[in-house]
């Protein structure tokens, strides 16, 4: 209760008018904050109910669109299926009978009269069990193709007679046109597989499909594999068809569900939609139907609209009264922000320009090594063929010591080189699906040997591992080079622990370890308990020749030439150390697709450098062309020791000029990497002049672009330098022997 005012005394002026202000004020607040809610309730519900419309109205729309979508597709099997009826009426019981309706134009305009009435067929064939084409709607005569290789063809093993196989979609090699196949084998009456039953259905039809059913402004039809793969969209996309369109949300729900509804960002036009999918019965597809929300909400757009002004008039006022401390308010946080983020790009492309100053510096120096390796070999050959000269000419004891001491040099200069091409990624692999917990557990005898007593070695190996592909002899170096680090890193004893486990990089994986791209890869963890790196030492660590090692005790090539073998393999590499905490260098090595070799069969033991004998000399006539003076002198010297008629050409167009003055060789013998023409390039000339001459490539490193093994012709051998003077003469005359066998039958 309030205490009696005393007479004569003047009331305080906020006793007198502050609560009737106060108590207006909050009644006004609450007025306000009450239309203010009330607005937003009516808002929301109305922005919830165009949702909700929406997205049962595409509901709706995309079950009849699958439905439409799965039957155009089991048409075509449901012609597969009649087919395979009729040749079984027309008494085709086995691959002959089968392969026998090539000759038959009648069998050519059934296939064309059956897909007539189906635009989503654009055509039929029948390929044999071991691949040839037989019959095809589209042609005939049908022309002879070997199909074997085609994805179809591949897809149907251990798939039952009479289920079909739909195919994963691919640019057609004859039309460009984007294509799925159905696929479906064929079997005689006692079960023998004839071939295979081909259904062609280009998704251009269902681009054109989806196109005349499209429902206007914002809306989208797509349809997609379910791994996220955009097969046809209307509106159309053709950049987008054939990859892995699919947002990271969009995907996860493709792969989870087999229907949805739900809101996401498009990441095939950029727009927020709302998307509703259906997998197709029995089909790895799916059929997506979407609209913008733009689109969505124009209605509610002007609704609310209309609603949210008379609602703002009556928060007109309060809103100018705190319009001014808002701004002030705003304005605090946005410097605040902007400086924070200034501060953040400065840092992040700091660390960008680092990182690029970082693998500029490895690139050159990888071209720099690889250049160096290059004519380091030719020195070599150079050296190698001129010691053997003086190895034949000589016998005593004199002169044959320092030689052998002189090829020991040899074979290490040759190992050094192999190590700069494999940093400079640049050496000569044969990959292959390995089974890298079986390699390490072998050598693990090995590792012993080369470790001190005092290093414990565990080998942990995660179950279900996946086989790595990657070359094993060079994977065997690489994880010696490791453990003789961490050996050395150890002198007083500790532990190597070497670990394998599975690796999948997502795409929208963020950062990536070791820049790799995305994909499943095999991991190598090799990591002990020694001294560890300072952070600069660490920084250089796969840089060629530098160590910390004293002089000749090391070269500096072991961890450069485990980086050039991941990077050259499609991994990567990644080296963590502390001092005092020791190292732990980590191998990412592609996950290999194809199975593993039976482990029953031995690996073969690396052929021995010298042949088991010297060829026989024969009369034959060599075409040496090599632009390297010394090494072209020493080997010509080295063939003719042999008893060969040796000819000696400095350049590709010197010998190409000797071929078209009508010169006779026996074999050729070029250098790959030559000024203007290179070896492959004469290779092909000689050939086209003379076929089936014999041809060996020389090459002082891998010329892993142009040089592949599937580019080289029947008879065109490669040989790596430095090598051995007889072996060069062993395959000359095991070349020409084969080539005389060969025009004798």
């Amino acid at each position: 209760m309030a205490s009696p005012r005393t007479s004569g005394e003047e009331p305080p002026r906020l006793a007198r008018t502050g609560h009737p202000l106060r108590r207006l004020f909050g009644i006004g607040a609450a007025v306000l904050l009450a239309v203010t809610a009330s607005l937003l309730v009516v808002l929301q519900q109305l922005h919830t109910d165009y949702i909700e419309d929406a997205k049962r109205e595409l509901t709706t729309l995309n079950v009849s669109l699958a439905e439409q979508t799965v039957r155009a597709i089991e048409s075509v099997d449901v012609i597969l299926t009649g087919l395979a009826e009729h040749l079984r009426a027309e008494n085709i019981q086995n691959a002959a009978d089968f392969k026998a309706l090539k000759s038959r134009q009648d069998t050519h305009e059934f296939l064309k009269a059956v897909i007539s009435g189906l635009p989503q067929v654009a055509g039929l064939s029948m390929v044999a069990a071991d691949g040839t084409l037989v019959n095809f709607s589209r042609q005939f005569p049908v022309p002879d193709l070997d199909l074997s290789d085609r994805d179809y063809f591949q897809a149907v093993e251990g798939v039952p007679p009479n289920q079909s196989v739909l195919t994963r979609p691919f640019r057609s090699r004859v039309s460009g046109a984007w294509t799925i196949y159905l696929a479906r084998k064929v079997v005689g009456a006692g079960g023998e597989y004839m071939g295979l039953l081909i259904g062609i259905i280009e998704l251009s039809y269902f681009q054109d499909f989806y196109r005349s059913l499209h429902h206007g402004e914002g809306s989208g039809i797509s349809l997609w594999w379910r791994d996220g793969t955009l097969l046809a969209r209307w509106p159309a996309l053709d950049d987008k068809i054939g990859t892995v369109a699919a947002s990271p949300g969009t995907l996860a729900m493709l792969g989870k569900a087999d229907s949805a509804t739900f809101e996401a960002y498009s990441s095939v036009d950029g727009q927020n939609r709302i998307l509703s999918f259906q997998a197709l019965r029995n089909y790895p597809l799916a059929v997506g139907v979407s609209r913008t929300r733009d689109v969505i909400l124009e209605g509610w757009y002007r609704q609310a609209a209309v609603t949210a002004t008379a609602g703002l008039v009556c928060l007109l006022a309060a809103a100018l009264a705190m319009w001014a401390l808002l701004r002030q308010v705003r304005a605090y946080e946005a410097v605040t922000r902007a400086l924070s983020d200034r501060q953040q790009a400065i840092d992040e492309r700091e660390e960008a320009h680092q990182h690029l100053l970082q693998l500029q510096r490895m690139e050159a120096l990888g071209q720099l090594t690889g250049g160096v390796a290059h004519d380091f070999n030719n020195l070599l050959q150079a050296i190698r063929s001129s010691h053997h000269l003086i190895e034949t000419r000589s016998s005593g004891e004199a002169v044959l010591g320092p030689l052998r001491v002189a090829q020991q040099a040899l074979e290490r200069g040759a190992t050094l080189t192999q190590h700069l091409l494999a940093f400079s990624r640049r050496q000569q692999l044969a990959p292959k699906p390995v089974d890298l917990g079986g390699l390490v557990r072998t050598m693990a005898a090995l590792l012993e040997r080369a470790l001190s007593a005092s290093i414990q070695i565990e080998v942990e190996e995660e179950p279900g591992a996946w086989p790595a592909l990657v070359d094993p002899d060079q994977f065997e170096t690489a994880l010696l080079n490791l453990a003789l680090n961490a050996r050395d890193a150890m002198p007083a004893g500790g532990t190597l622990a070497i670990r394998i486990a599975n690796s999948r990089v997502p795409l929208a994986a963020t950062p990536r370890p070791s820049g790799l791209p995305a994909g499943d890869y095999v991991v190598l963890t090799v990591q002990d308990t020694g001294t560890g790196m300072a952070e600069e030492v660490a920084a250089r660590a796969f840089e060629p020749f530098f160590t910390t090692k004293p002089a000749m005790q090391s070269s500096g090539l072991g961890l450069s030439m485990v980086h050039g073998l991941a990077a050259q393999s499609g991994g990567g590499i990644e080296l963590k150390s502390r001092l005092g905490h020791g190292t732990t260098v980590t191998l990412y090595l592609p996950r290999a697709q194809e199975a593993l070799e039976a482990e029953s069969l031995p690996r073969p033991e690396p052929a021995a450098l010298e042949p088991a004998e010297q060829p026989a000399p024969r009369a034959v006539r060599v075409l040496l062309v090599e632009d390297n003076a010394l090494v072209r002198m020493a080997t010509a010297a080295s063939l003719a020791e042999t008893g060969l008629s040796v000819t000696e050409a400095e350049q590709a167009e010197e010998a190409q000029e000797m071929l078209l003055a009508g010169a006779e060789i026996d074999v050729l013998v070029t250098d790959f990497a030559m000024p203007g023409m290179n070896g492959l390039e004469l290779a092909r000339f000689a050939r086209a002049r003379h076929p089936g001459l014999p041809v060996l490539i020389v090459t002082g490193y891998a010329e892993n672009v142009v040089l592949r093994t599937e580019m080289l012709e029947s008879g065109v051998e490669v040989l790596t330098k430095p090598f051995n003077p007889e072996k060069l003469a062993a395959r000359i005359d095991a070349a020409t022997r084969a080539g005389d066998a060969a025009m004798a039958s």
